[in-house]
C-alpha cells in the first residue's frame, strides 16, 4: 500500500495531552512507513519533544491567529508535497485553512478535537468544519455525539478515535480514506 505523506500543524506553546498524542500517533505512523511532519510554533513544548522522539518537526509562527501564520502555512504548503493534513487546534486550524482555501485547496484537512469545550453554531466555524476540512476526529464519543446531535454534522464524517492501542491505524484508515 503507498505510504502517505502527513503533516500536522500544532499552535499551542504548552504541552497537555493532546502534545503528547501528536508525537505519538506521528511515531506510530512513521513506524508503519508514512512520512509525517510537525509543525509548530518556535519555543513550542512539542518542537523540543519532537527530535528525542525521532518524529521531524518545523518551527514556524503559527501560535496566534496572525496574517503572517497564513502566509508561512501557504509559502510551506506550496513548496511541499502532503497528502493530508491533520490540524489540532483552533488557530492552527483557521490558518491552515484559509493557506489552504488560497492554494486553491491542494489537499485533504482532518481536524481532530482534543477537548470537550463546544464548537461555536456560527457560519464561519460551519465553513472551517464542514467545507475546509474533509472529516472530524474527536478524542472520544461524548464530543463526536456533540458535533453531531448539537452542531448538526453529518455523522459520516466525524469519527470518535480515543487514546490508546488502535489509534494509529484507525487514524492511517481515515487519512487514506481522504488522501487524494
Amino acid at each position: 500500500m503507498k505510504s502517505l505523506c502527513i503533516v500536522h500543524t500544532e499552535s499551542s506553546l504548552e504541552w497537555t495531552t493532546r502534545q503528547s498524542r501528536i508525537i505519538a500517533e506521528a511515531q506510530a505512523l512513521i513506524g508503519r512507513g508514512h512520512e509525517v511532519r510537525i509543525l509548530c510554533p518556535p519555543g513550542s513544548r512539542i518542537l523540543a519533544e519532537a527530535a528525542p522522539s525521532l518524529v521531524p518537526a518545523l518551527a514556524l509562527p503559527i501560535a496566534r491567529k496572525r496574517p503572517v501564520g497564513v502566509k508561512v502555512l501557504y509559502e510551506w504548503f506550496k513548496r511541499n508535497r502532503c497528502d493530508v493534513l491533520s490540524t489540532h487546534g483552533a488557530t492552527d486550524a483557521w490558518l491552515a485553512a484559509l493557506a489552504l482555501l488560497a492554494l486553491g485547496r491542494p489537499f485533504a484537512t482532518v481536524r481532530t478535537r482534543h477537548d470537550a469545550a463546544p464548537v461555536p453554531r456560527n457560519v464561519p466555524t460551519r465553513w472551517l468544519y464542514l467545507r475546509a476540512t474533509a472529516r472530524v476526529v474527536c478524542t472520544d464519543e461524548a464530543c463526536r455525539k456533540e458535533l453531531i446531535e448539537r452542531n448538526g454534522f453529518p455523522a459520516h464524517r466525524v469519527d470518535a478515535v480515543p487514546d490508546g492501542a488502535g489509534m494509529a491505524g484507525r487514524m492511517e484508515e481515515i487519512y487514506r480514506s481522504v488522501a487524494r
